[in-house]
C-alpha cells in the first residue's frame, strides 16, 4: 500500500503564534538543567556589579549624600552634592532626543531593491512614505509605542550608567467591552463584545540588574544565552497563562513557591529614599522568571530558541522556537562607551572633589560669621552651654565675653574660582559641547555666489565626542525601529493605517518589504543635514540650482533641435545636456533628498536631428539668428555684392554657381 506523500504547512503569513518545541523529553530536560547551569554563574559573576556597584552609581546621578547628616567639622556641617553627573546624563538625553524627535520623518526608509522603471520607482516611493508616516503617528501614539517616554527613560539610563536594554515584546489586549443591554420579560442581559484593544509591539524599558550577560563578550548579540529576569506577580502569572503564554498546568506548581513576599532587597532600600515602606506580605509576593535566548543543536541544525525558567523550582513554563524574524533577539542595547563606562563611574571622582571644595567653603563662611565666643571662667552669672544670636544682652563685664574671628574673607574667592577650574575639567571629561555651536548651512553672498563655509562649521562642530556619543545614541534608536517594525510586520495592522490616516493595503505591502528584506532603515552617523533647518535652507538654494539648470537646459536643448548648426556642435550640445543632468543628479543624492534623483531631475532622451539639406527661401520668416544671417549672405549675394566667401560657420555653403559664385535668384 503506497504513503501518502509528506506535506509541509506553512504557518500563516503575518501572524503571531509561537510554537512549542517537540523535542524529546530528555533533550528538553538536558536544556532546562544548561540553562540552570548558566543563570546561576551569571547571578554569581554580577552580583557584586548588580548589589553594590550600580546602586552606588545610581546615587551618584541622583545627587545624594552618602550620609544624611554630617558631624564634621561640627555637627550639621554643610552636606551639599554638587550635580555633575545628573547635569551630563539630562543634557546628552536631551540634546540626542530633540535631534531625533524635532525632525521628520522619525524613521527614514529606503528600497534596497533597484526600480525597474518610474512607475515602480514612484511605488517604492508612496510605500516608503506610507511606512514614515504611519510611524510618525504610531511613535507619538500613548496608546501605540508611547516611543518618545520610552527612549527618555532608555538614554537617561544608559548615559548615567553606560548600558541600557529595551525590550520589544508581542501584546495583544482583547477584553470584553460593555457594547449595551436589553430587557426580555422584564429580564436585564447585559451585552459585551470581545474587542481587540491593542495588538502589536510593546515596548519595555529593562532595570540594569534585569539583564544577564556575559561581561567578557564585548558585542551583545554575541552571547549565548541571553537572560533576562522577568519579576512577576501572582496575576501576571495566571494572564499568562490563561493566554497559553505559559503551559497551565506548570504556573500551578510554580504559583506554590514564591521567591519571596515583596520586593528585592535593592528595590526596598530605593523605596526607602522614596518614603515608600516595603513589609512582608502574601499579596508582594513575586517569582522571577528568567526569559533565556540561545541556541542548541538539534539533528544537526542549530536552533534559535526562547525559554522561560523559573531557577527556585527548575521547571520550565514554556519552549519555544523564536518567533521573530531571522532569528533576532528582541532585546536592543545602547551603550554611552566602547566599554560601557557612563557618566556616573567617569565623573564620580570629579563630583566628589567639586562637592568638597563646596562644602569647605560653606564651613568656612560658616566659621567666618559665627567665629568662635570665649566666656571668663570667673563669671557665675552665665551658664557656660548659652547661646548667643543677634540683639542678646549679655550682663558681663567688659572683659568677660570675647569673639574671635577664625576665618579669612579672601579665602572665599580663592576657592570658588578653584570649584569653577573643577568644574570646567568635569565637563571636558565628559565631552559635552555647548547647547549652541557652529553656524547654518551654505549660504548665498551679495552676488548669488554660493558658499560652503557654513556646511563646513557644522560638519566641524559635529567632529567632538558629543556629536560621537548622539550618533551612538541614533544608532540604537535606527535598531530599535527596525525591530518595531519586524513586529508590525509579522503580527499585522489590522486597522491602525486607516487609523492613522494611512492607506492600510499600502501599508501592508511596505511592511511585507521590510520583513523581506527589501526595505531597510539606513544608518547614518551624525551629518549636516541632521538639523531640519539647515535642510530646509539646503532645499531653497537647491530649489534655486534646480530653476537655473532647467532655464540652461532648455535654451541648450532649443539649440540642439536647430538643423542647421554642424553636427559637431550638435553632439557637444548632446554630450553637455547629459552631462549637466547626471551632475544634478548627484546634487540631489548629496543633498539626502531621495536615493533615486530621477523623481526630482529625470532622464532626458534627445531625439536625433537630421540636418536641412534646403536653406531657406529669401523672405521666408527665420526662426533664429543663423536663419536671419543666411537670408542675409543670400540677399548680399543676389544683387552681386563681390567674390566668394568663405562658408560661415555653423552655415551652409551658399547656393549658386561653381567656387561659391552666386547667381541670379
Amino acid at each position: 500500500m503506497a504513503t501518502a506523500p509528506t506535506t509541509i504547512t506553512e504557518r500563516p503569513a503575518r501572524k503571531f503564534e509561537p510554537r512549542s518545541v517537540n523535542f524529546p523529553a530528555s533533550i528538553q530536560e538536558e536544556i532546562g538543567n544548561w540553562l540552570d547551569k548558566n543563570i546561576e554563574s551569571l547571578k554569581s559573576r554580577l552580583r557584586n556589579l548588580h548589589e553594590n556597584k550600580i546602586p552606588e552609581l545610581r546615587r551618584i546621578i541622583d545627587g545624594e549624600p552618602k550620609d544624611e547628616n554630617k558631624s564634621w567639622p561640627f555637627p550639621n556641617c554643610s552636606n551639599l552634592v554638587h550635580q555633575l553627573a545628573g547635569e551630563a546624563c539630562d543634557d546628552l538625553a536631551a540634546r540626542v532626543l530633540q535631534l531625533i524627535w524635532l525632525t521628520s520623518p522619525l524613521f527614514y526608509f529606503q528600497y534596497l531593491l533597484t526600480a525597474k522603471n518610474d512607475d515602480e520607482a514612484a511605488h517604492f516611493t508612496k510605500k516608503g512614505k506610507a511606512l514614515e508616516r504611519f510611524f510618525d503617528y504610531a511613535a507619538y501614539e500613548p496608546r501605540e509605542l508611547d516611543l518618545y517616554t520610552r527612549e527618555n527613560e532608555w538614554f537617561i539610563d544608559s548615559a548615567g550608567l553606560g548600558k541600557s536594554w529595551m525590550i520589544v515584546a508581542p501584546e495583544q489586549r482583547i477584553e470584553a467591552v460593555y457594547v449595551g443591554y436589553e430587557t426580555v420579560e422584564t429580564k436585564t442581559r447585559v451585552h459585551f463584545d470581545n474587542k481587540t484593544l491593542y495588538e502589536g509591539p510593546k515596548l519595555i524599558k529593562a532595570r540594569y540588574e534585569d539583564i544577564l550577560i556575559d561581561p567578557d563578550v564585548s558585542v551583545f548579540e554575541d552571547n549565548d544565552p541571553i537572560v533576562r529576569v522577568c519579576t512577576l506577580k501572582k496575576r501576571k502569572l495566571q494572564e499568562r497563562s490563561f493566554k497559553g503564554h505559559f503551559l497551565a498546568d506548570r504556573v500551578k506548581q510554580v504559583l506554590e513557591q514564591p521567591d519571596r513576599y515583596g520586593p528585592s532587597d535593592i528595590r526596598k532600600r530605593e523605596n526607602s529614599k522614596k518614603g515608600i515602606s516595603d513589609a512582608q506580605d502574601n499579596t508582594m509576593a513575586e517569582w522571577d522568571i528568567y526569559e533565556c535566548y540561545f541556541s542548541w543543536y538539534h539533528n544537526k541544525k542549530k536552533h534559535r530558541l526562547i525559554c522561560w525558567r523559573h531557577l527556585k523550582t527548575h521547571i520550565t513554563l514554556n519552549c519555544v522556537y523564536n518567533f521573530v524574524p531571522d532569528n533576532q533577539v528582541p532585546i536592543v542595547e545602547t551603550r554611552l562607551s566602547v566599554d560601557g563606562k557612563g557618566m556616573a563611574q567617569m565623573l564620580k571622582h570629579n563630583q566628589e572633589e567639586v562637592s568638597t571644595a563646596k562644602n569647605q567653603r560653606n564651613d568656612a563662611q560658616t566659621w567666618s560669621l559665627l567665629g568662635i565666643n570665649t566666656l571668663s571662667p570667673q563669671n557665675k552669672n552665665i551658664d557656660r552651654n548659652f547661646k548667643i544670636w543677634p540683639g542678646i544682652m549679655l550682663p558681663v563685664n567688659k572683659d568677660d565675653f570675647m569673639h574671635h574671628e577664625v576665618a579669612n574673607a579672601a579665602m572665599f574667592t580663592t576657592s570658588l574660582q578653584n570649584e569653577q577650574a573643577m568644574i570646567q575639567q568635569a565637563r571636558e571629561r565628559v565631552g559635552i559641547a555647548p547647547a549652541v555651536a557652529g553656524q547654518g548651512a551654505g549660504t548665498v553672498g551679495k552676488k548669488g555666489s554660493y558658499s560652503s563655509m557654513g556646511t563646513i562649521a557644522t560638519l566641524q562642530d559635529s567632529n567632538t565626542r558629543s556629536s560621537h556619543r548622539q550618533s551612538d545614541f541614533r544608532h540604537s534608536h535606527v535598531k530599535l525601529g527596525s525591530l518595531c517594525t519586524d513586529f508590525y510586520g509579522f503580527l499585522g495592522l489590522g486597522r491602525k493605517g486607516t487609523v492613522f490616516g494611512v492607506d492600510d493595503k499600502l501599508l501592508t505591502e511596505a511592511l511585507e518589504d521590510f520583513v523581506e528584506r527589501r526595505a531597510r532603515i539606513p544608518m547614518r552617523a551624525a551629518t549636516a543635514s541632521m538639523n531640519k533647518e539647515v535642510t530646509k535652507q539646503n532645499e531653497i538654494l537647491l530649489n534655486q540650482a534646480v530653476s537655473a539648470y532647467i532655464k540652461e537646459t532648455s535654451s541648450q536643448f532649443q539649440a540642439y533641435m536647430n538643423a542647421n548648426i554642424p553636427p559637431e556642435y550638435k553632439k557637444w550640445i548632446k554630450d553637455v545636456i547629459k552631462a549637466k543632468t547626471r551632475l544634478m543628479q548627484q546634487i540631489i543624492r548629496d543633498f539626502q533628498i531621495s536615493d533615486q534623483p530621477e523623481e526630482f531631475i529625470p532622464n532626458i532622451e534627445l531625439p536625433e536631428v537630421q540636418p536641412n539639406a534646403q536653406a531657406p527661401t529669401q523672405g521666408a520668416p527665420a526662426g533664429n539668428p543663423a536663419d536671419k544671417l543666411l537670408q542675409m549672405v543670400q540677399s548680399i549675394r543676389a544683387r552681386g555684392g563681390g567674390g566668394s566667401a568663405a562658408p560661415q560657420p555653423g552655415l551652409p555653403a551658399a547656393a549658386g554657381g561653381p567656387e561659391g559664385q552666386g547667381g541670379a535668384a
